[in-house]
């Protein structure tokens, strides 16, 4: 006879919440990515006014970037979410870049950032 099993693995209770997958689809930061998004700085240099950091760059390998350009971080310049902390390096630049699914990403120096979807 068959055993008609209704609850989960785990017995009746709660459901579990749902793993969602990130908004950008995040890549793991491997050495070829990384040359990858060094490449993809190099042929863009033109759109670049400024160096970008070490966390910079494991960012955009990180999301698969493209097209990256520098993202002035001044609310006179340019739009900053109002969520900002206290402590946020207003007038340094940020790294702006097109990431796989679609959108676009705010790299901070630290290697943080923003959507701009």
């Amino acid at each position: 006879m068959h055993d008609h099993r209704t609850t989960g693995p785990g017995g009746p209770g709660p459901p579990r919440p749902l793993r969602r997958s990130p908004s950008p689809p995040e890549r793991a930061v491997t050495l070829r990515g990384t040359s990858a998004a060094g490449l993809e700085l190099l042929r863009c240099w033109r759109s670049l006014t400024h160096c970008p950091t070490v966390a910079q760059l494991r960012t955009l390998a990180r999301f698969g970037g493209s097209a990256p350009r520098t993202y002035r971080l001044d609310p006179a310049r340019e739009w900053l979410p109002e969520f900002l902390p206290a402590d946020f390096p207003l007038g340094a630049a940020g790294l702006c870049f097109a990431h796989a699914g679609g959108g676009a990403i705010v790299a901070l120096p630290d290697g943080a950032g923003f959507t701009l979807d």
